[in-house]
């Protein structure tokens, strides 16, 4: 092999294909070797009308360039790893994957149509466009309420229409719109966090494919990053032994930070999620057909992404609330309120939402926050037009967030509970606050039945518990892990206290 190998790259002729060619093309420079680019036309460039799920046969954006491949009229195939067969063509290996982008989707919305919501900041029945049926399933489980509609085209056509109004929003890879840095002008970037929404397997990752023979691997193979590399195996591996292709609605994701493997898979009977330190751990779960009982303790609430997760992996899910949210018969807002200019109200709990309904009818023009999804999913419908703020989840983070967002101007009640933690006496805000006892928390006497594992959602509900201690406990934060470890009772505490932080602490719990 010569000193300075020279590489003939093959790519598509999309805008971020060529972006990944010249990349690979500058990395072979910086490493001493030559190259030049070929562009090759697939199936999945020339048919911009139909779904990808109505089109026959697999490997859409790579069976062309392998053939060239293969036909020695190429050297190197530069492909989005996620566009890839799990295996590899007889005489072809993937023999560099480079330094990863963001794994993550990015969900565009026109600014126009971008409204606080619970889980995306989209209004009731929006439209969004995208033709894979991994994000498909995951939009409608976090919002049934959407209209999905196919998108096809590359991603400057898909921004394109998305800007001429044919879309309220659009999913797209956040590796790809970093890479190309298109103006978005009317729109609004809102990054899809992995806990919520998985990714394809290997997405953000490029995959360098030569033949197996060809003297010059050795040299293209030191352009592995060895983090890369080992993320994108463990997401393809599950992927791999699910016999699916790009187009099976399977997402994968390998937390660096925690070296867990988080997965999602859309089945007849429902989403199945699972979190896993390894693929093999990971495929298991999603092969068990074991089925379980979780008592969450809070009022029920129909259709809540919670209860979709427990439908796709065949758990029953009993909601019972251990206390009775009672408004105050002195429950009337303080006179500064009336004579304020009534901007927002903050309620931080589902219990507040419960107890403040009818207030809330009374004070029509009053924007609603919230510390998180969980919250806002608590919102009678009606309401959900006058949300303006939903938080992380996490609820004195949130308080912080919205309360040092707010101007001098602006007025905030904050009808609370008889035993609040009292949050908005923390953090900095120039906003004038009105706060005053609105509900009390009434113990439910009649007690749960038996189930496989307790979730438990609050200090109170802890602290309500008559029956023994049970088995396999979940504490929905912090405060209620305390509370548990004053009686000595272990439990699992979830990451987050909205619905996929609570289902990974209540799947955790029952395998412990």
């Amino acid at each position: 092999m010569a000193d300075s190998p020279h590489f003939r790259i093959g790519t598509r002729g999309s805008d971020l294909a060529l972006w990944q060619a010249h990349h690979v093309h500058d990395l072979i420079a910086a490493a001493g070797g030559t190259s030049e680019i070929i562009v090759l036309s697939t199936q999945g460039d020339r048919e911009q009308v139909q779904s990808f799920e109505k089109l026959e046969g697999k490997g859409f954006f790579t069976k062309e360039i392998e053939d060239a491949l293969l036909a020695e009229r190429i050297d190197i195939a530069v492909h989005s790893h996620k566009d890839l067969e799990t295996q590899q063509p007889q005489g072809l290996a993937i023999v560099a994957v480079p330094e990863r982008a963001s794994p993550r989707d990015t969900l565009l919305v026109r600014d126009d149509q971008h409204v606080s919501a619970p889980w995306l900041p989209l209004a009731q029945g929006a439209t969004v466009g995208t033709s894979s049926v991994r994000r498909r399933d995951q939009l409608l489980l976090l919002r049934p309420d959407l209209n999905i509609r196919a998108l096809r085209g590359n991603v400057p056509t898909r921004v394109n229409r998305l800007q001429e109004g044919l879309y309220d929003a659009i999913v797209l890879a956040e590796a790809g719109l970093d890479r190309l840095d298109l103006p978005l002008a009317g729109i609004v970037r809102h990054s899809l966090d992995h806990r919520s929404f998985v990714p394809a397997p290997a997405q953000g990752a490029l995959a360098l494919q030569m033949r197996e023979t060809d003297p010059k691997c050795a040299f293209l193979s030191a352009l592995t990053n060895p983090n890369a590399q080992s993320g994108v195996n463990s997401e393809r591996a599950v992927l791999r032994a699910l016999e699916g292709g790009c187009q099976l609605p399977f997402g994968a994701h390998w937390d660096t930070q925690t070296e867990q493997l988080r997965c999602f898979l859309q089945t007849p009977a429902g989403p199945r999620r699972v979190l896993a330190q390894n693929a093999d751990a990971a495929l298991a779960q999603l092969s068990s057909t074991a089925t379980f009982s979780v008592l969450i303790t809070r009022t029920p609430r129909s259709n809540s992404v919670l209860s979709r997760l427990a439908n796709g992996e065949g758990t029953t899910l009993i909601e019972t609330p251990l206390v009775h949210v009672r408004p105050l018969s002195a429950q009337a807002a303080p006179r500064s309120w009336s004579q304020s200019t009534q901007d927002w109200v903050w309620l931080g709990s589902p219990g507040a939402c419960e107890a403040a309904q009818s207030w809330l009818r009374q004070h029509t023009e009053t924007r609603i926050a919230v510390p998180g999804n969980g919250t806002a999913e608590a919102l009678a419908p009606e309401l959900l037009p006058r949300l303006g703020f939903v938080g992380s989840g996490h609820p004195a983070q949130a308080w912080h967030a919205f309360a040092a967002s707010r101007s001098a101007s602006e007025h905030i009640a904050i009808p609370h509970g008889t035993y609040s933690l009292k949050r908005w006496n923390t953090g900095k805000t120039e906003a004038t606050l009105h706060a005053w006892e609105h509900y009390e928390l009434i113990p439910n006497d009649q007690m749960p039945s038996q189930s496989d594992v307790v979730c438990f959602t609050s200090p109170s509900n802890v602290n309500t518990w008559q029956g023994d201690r049970p088995q396999k406990i979940v504490a929905i934060g912090p405060t209620t892990a305390a509370a548990l470890a004053a009686k000595e009772w272990s439990c699992t505490t979830a990451k987050s206290p909205d619905a996929f932080g609570l289902w990974e602490a209540i799947l955790h719990a029952k395998s412990s």
